[in-house]
């Protein structure tokens, strides 16, 4: 699972769940020679992202646009 920043992580049912946050090296040319031992991401949550964007950014103006299905 590579991507860049920022990249959508989805479920089975194409739901956005997330979003990748950071990879180790080995990830950056996975899409052409994956190696499972070493190919690693790290993904956020998007409950924890909208969390942050409530408890600790105060960004009620973005929270009020955006669609979020429970």
């Amino acid at each position: 699972m590579g991507g860049n920043s920022g990249s959508p992580r989805l479920n089975g049912k194409a739901d956005l769940v997330g979003l990748l946050f950071d990879g180790v090296y080995e990830s950056i040319i996975g899409d052409w020679d994956y190696n499972p031992e070493l190919n690693r991401s790290i993904h956020v949550d998007s409950r924890y992202m909208l969390w942050v964007m409530d408890k600790v950014d105060n960004a009620q103006n973005l929270l009020d646009e955006m669609t979020i299905v429970k």
